[in-house]
C-alpha cells in the first residue's frame, strides 16, 4: 500500500504526456486518491500471495516426494541380495527383461569419532553412472562425470584366462606330485583342498570349491558348475568369464616338510549345448603366487613362489608345505598356496566421493587421504570430490539413521587392491538396476517372480514415490493453502464488485457533466476500465512479489516427512510458471469482468444532473 502513491504519481506523469482524455483523467484520479481502492487491492494481494503459496507448496511437496524416492532407491530398481551366489546368480541380473544395466554394490558401516557412524558404499561406478539418481544441486558435477573419477584406470582383464562365451561348466585336469617322495618311490598320501577363482564381467570374483586333489602324481578331473544360482537353479553366467587364480589349502605334515608341484594340464569349457572345448592360455598370461603358513590364526611364514606356463601345461608351480614340529598341543600349521594372474594398473590409493556430513565427522576435506577398514585391510582412500548427500546412505542395513555421512568408492577398484594383498574381495550385497523408460514394473515383476527373492528385497523407485504421495499427513497441509487461496480470491472479487459499484455511484455526477460536455460514452468506459485496471495490475504485481517471497520462506519449513522430520535431500522450492500464469489469469478474469460490467453500465446524464441540482 505504501507503494501505491508512488505508482500513482508515475501513472499521472505518464498519462499527462499523452493526448487521450481517458488516460489523463484516470491518471489524475489515481494520483489524487491513490489509497481509494486500497481495500480491494489488499484483498487481491492476499488472494494472489496465498494462491502462489498453495501452488509452490503443492509443487514443492510433489518434487520432494520424487527426490526422497530417488534418494531411498538410488536407481530405478534396487535389489537387496546378501547371498554370495555364483556366476549364474549374477547372470540373472544381466538378463533381466527391460533392464539397461545392472551394477553390483557392497555396503558397510564405518565407525567415526564421537560415536558417529558413516556408510561406505562400494559401487560399480562404470555401470551405475547413467542410472544413479542424484539430484543435480547436490553435486557440482553430473552423476556420470562424478562416478567416472572413481573408476580404476586398468585391471587384470587382459592377462587373465578368458573362457569362451556361453561357458556353463569348467573342467580342469590337475596333478599334484610330491617331488621328494617321487625320488624315494613312496607316495605322500596327502590331499590339499583346491579352490578355483573365476571372475564375471562385473569383476566379481567367485571362489569355487573343486574338492581335494590327492598328492599321488596322477591327473584328476575337477569339474565346476558356473551356472548355479543361490536357489539351486541354472542360468547363463554374466560373461565373459575369466579364470584368475587357484588356491590350495592343507595342514602341514608332521616332522618332515614336503615339496609339491601343482600342475594344471588342461582346461575344458562346456557350453549350454554340452560340447566341450579346450581353453587356450594366452601367450601374455603371467602368474604370481605366494605361500603362507599360519598357526592358531597367526602367520608363521610367507614366501613368494614362481609359477610357470609352458606349451603343454597352462600352469605349473612348485612349493613347500612346511612341517608341524610342535609338541602335539594346539592346532596344526596350515599352509595356503595362492596363484593369481598378475594385474596391471592397480591403484596405489583409492579415489572416493564424500558427503558433507562425512567430511565434517571425519575432520577431512577434498584432497585429503584417509584409512578405511574393509575386508580386514586398511585401505588408503583419497577424497577427490564432495557432495551434499549420497543416495541410499542415510540409514544402515538395520534402518537406523546415520549421522556420519557417506563415502562412495568403486567396487572394482577396491577388489583389485584387495586381490593384490591376497585378501578376500568384497561380495555384492545389492544390485542397482537401470531400466528402459516405462519398464520399471516389468523388471520388478521379473525379480519378484524369482523364488530366491522376497518382494520386500526389490525396491522400485516409482512404487516408493506412489507410497510417499499417499501419505495423509502430507495431503492435509497441502489442501489448506488451496482452500485459503480460493476464499481469498472470492473475497477479492466481492470487494472489487462493491468498490466498483461505489465508485460508479460516487462519480455519477462527474460522469454526467462529462457526458453533457460531449464526452463519448466509450471514452467514459475506457476511463473506468483504465482506473480499475491500474488497481488490478498493482494488486497482481504486489501479490506476485509477496507470494514469491512467502513461498520461498515458508515452504521449506512446512514440507516434512511422515515422521515430522526434515526430508532428505532438502526441499527444493518450485513455482511452476504455467500454474502461476493460470492463477493470475483466474484471479484477474472475474475482476476484469466486473470492471467491464461497471464501465458499460448506461446512465441518463439529464436525470443525474437534475438530482444533483435538487440536492
Amino acid at each position: 500500500m505504501r507503494l501505491l502513491p508512488l505508482a500513482a504519481r508515475l501513472a499521472e506523469r505518464r498519462s499527462a504526456s499523452g493526448r487521450g482524455l481517458p488516460a489523463a483523467l484516470a491518471g489524475w484520479q489515481f494520483s489524487r486518491r491513490p489509497l481509494h481502492g486500497a481495500g480491494p487491492v489488499l484483498l487481491l494481494v492476499i488472494a494472489v500471495a496465498t494462491g502462489m503459496l498453495a501452488i509452490g507448496h503443492g509443487a514443492s511437496w510433489d518434487r520432494s516426494q520424487d527426490d526422497q524416492a530417488d534418494f531411498r532407491t538410488g536407481a530405478a530398481v534396487r535389489v537387496l541380495d546378501y547371498r554370495p551366489g555364483g556366476p549364474g546368480q549374477t547372470g540373472l541380473y544381466a538378463a533381466l527383461p527391460g533392464a539397461l544395466e545392472a551394477a553390483p554394490a557392497h555396503r558397510a558401516t564405518l565407525s567415526l569419532s564421537g560415536d558417529r557412524r558413516a556408510t561406505v558404499l562400494a559401487l560399480d561406478t562404470a555401470r551405475a553412472g547413467d542410472g544413479m539418481l542424484l539430484r543435480g544441486d547436490l553435486s557440482e558435477e553430473p552423476p556420470e562425470q562424478l562416478l567416472r573419477l572413481l573408476a580404476p584406470g586398468a585391471t587384470s582383464e587382459d592377462r587373465a584366462v578368458r573362457l569362451p562365451d556361453g561357458t556353463r561348466r569348467l573342467a580342469l585336469d590337475a596333478r599334484i606330485t610330491d617331488e621328494r617322495a617321487r625320488a624315494k618311490g613312496s607316495p605322500s598320501g596327502r590331499a590339499p583342498l583346491l579352490t578355483v577363482v573365476v571372475e564375471d564381467r562385473y569383476g566379481i570374483a567367485y571362489r569355487l570349491g573343486g574338492g581335494t586333489v590327492p598328492v599321488d602324481g596322477r591327473a584328476h578331473r575337477v569339474t565346476l558348475d558356473l551356472d548355479r544360482t543361490a536357489a539351486g537353479r541354472r542360468a547363463d553366467p554374466a560373461g565373459p568369464l575369466r579364470l584368475t587364480g587357484f588356491q590350495l589349502d592343507d595342514t602341514s605334515p608332521a616332522d618332515r616338510p614336503e615339496r609339491h608341484r601343482f600342475t594344471v594340464e588342461r582346461l575344458l569349457a562346456t557350453g549350454g549345448d554340452g560340447s566341450a572345448r579346450t581353453v587356450p592360455v594366452p601367450a601374455g598370461t603371467r602368474w604370481q603366487g605366494n605361500r603362507v603358513v599360519t598357526e592358531n590364526g597367526e602367520t608363521v611364514s610367507r614366501a613368494a613362489i614362481r609359477p610357470a606356463v609352458s606349451g603343454s601345461a597352462p600352469l605349473s608351480v612348485s612349493y613347500g608345505t612346511g612341517a608341524d614340529r610342535g609338541d602335539g598341543y594346539g592346532a596344526q600349521p596350515v599352509y595356503t598356496v595362492r596363484v593369481d594372474t598378475t594385474g596391471a594398473g592397480v591403484p596405489r590409493s583409492l579415489s572416493a566421493v564424500a558427503s558433507r556430513d562425512f567430511l565434517r565427522a571425519a575432520g577431512a576435506r577434498p584432497g585429503d587421504t584417509i584409512d578405511v577398514p574393509l575386508s580386514g585391510e586398511q585401505l588408503r582412500v583419497r577424497i577427490v570430490r564432495s557432495v551434499q548427500e549420497l543416495p541410499t546412505t542415510a540409514t544402515d542395513l538395520a534402518g537406523e539413521a546415520l549421522s556420519g555421512g557417506a563415502l562412495l568408492l568403486d567396487l572394482r577398484a577396491v577388489d583389485a587392491v584387495l586381490a593384490q594383498r591376497a585378501s578376500t574381495p568384497l561380495t555384492p550385497t545389492e544390485w542397482w538396476v537401470s531400466t528402459a523408460p516405462g519398464k520399471e514394473a516389468e523388471v520388478a515383476a521379473a525379480l519378484r517372480a524369482r523364488p530366491d527373492l522376497e518382494p520386500q528385497q526389490v525396491l522400485v523407485r516409482d512404487e516408493t514415490t506412489a507410497e510417499l504421495l499417499r501419505d495423509p499427513l502430507g495431503a492435509g497441509p497441502r489442501s489448506a493453502p488451496t482452500a485459503v487461496a480460493v476464499a481469498a480470491a472470492a473475497l477479492a472479487a466481492g470487494g472489487f464488485a462493491v468498490s466498483a459499484a461505489g465508485a460508479r455511484r460516487e462519480r455519477s455526477a462527474e460522469f454526467a457533466v462529462l457526458r453533457a460536455l460531449g464526452t463519448p460514452r466509450r471514452d467514459l468506459a475506457r476511463l473506468v476500465t483504465t482506473e480499475q485496471s491500474l488497481l488490478i495490475g498493482a494488486g497482481l504485481l504486489a501479490g506476485l512479489a509477496l507470494g514469491t517471497v512467502l513461498t520461498r520462506a515458508v515452504v521449506p519449513l512446512i514440507v516434512l516427512t511422515a515422521d515430522a522430520a526434515r526430508p532428505v535431500p532438502p526441499v527444493l522450492v518450485e513455482l511452476p510458471v504455467a500454474r502461476v500464469a493460470l492463477l493470475l489469469a483466474g484471479v484477474a478474469a472475474p475482476l476484469l469482468l466486473i470492471t467491464a460490467a461497471s464501465a458499460l453500465r448506461r446512465a441518463d446524464p439529464a436525470v443525474t444532473l437534475r438530482h444533483s441540482g435538487e440536492d
